[in-house]
């Protein structure tokens, strides 16, 4: 079985950021950060491919097994990080953006849970746990300068969360 063959999430498209003509004096705050997006995505695709393998090797039968579940519930937070960054990228109100880079948080450790429960219940080798661990630490070491780019603004948040 090729990896690549299991990696189905697409290689960054620059395009879609460009900034627009009215934009051009806002390049300067975005572009570093943008910068890091990139590569923390790129990243993130390195990790999405070793997941989908290591997912793809539990069992699934069809049934509401133990090890089915914990491999619905790994695809689901492998799913959501890739759309979060997109998404914090391409928005400007800290507050959103907080939110996402939580939600990137919280489903990278979650997934991590998962396979560390997949690992201790025998369904699958500690090895496999340890190349998506290192390849994660890589992930988090570039998702901390990412949210180190994002500027407080005045927009209040409504919750009181991010303030």
């Amino acid at each position: 079985m090729n990896l690549n063959d299991l990696n189905f999430l697409p290689e960054w498209d620059e395009s879609r950021y460009k900034v627009g003509p009215g934009d051009a004096a806002e390049e300067w705050r975005r572009g570093p950060a943008r910068a890091i997006a990139k590569a923390m995505y790129n990243q993130w695709r390195e990790v999405f491919g070793l997941v989908i393998a290591f997912a793809e090797n539990l069992a699934d039968d069809g049934e509401e097994t133990h090890p089915a579940s914990t491999k619905a519930l790994i695809y689901e937070n492998v799913m959501i990080v890739a759309p979060k960054i997109i998404g914090a990228i391409s928005m400007d109100l800290y507050v959103l953006k907080m939110e996402n880079a939580s939600n990137i948080r919280t489903n990278a450790k979650q997934m991590m849970e998962q396979i560390g429960f997949a690992v201790l219940m025998g369904w699958a080798d500690e090895s496999h746990k340890q190349v998506i661990e290192d390849a994660l630490y890589k992930f988090r070491e570039l998702y901390k300068q990412w949210v180190s780019t994002f500027q407080k603004d005045a927009y209040e948040d409504e919750w009181g969360l991010f303030v």
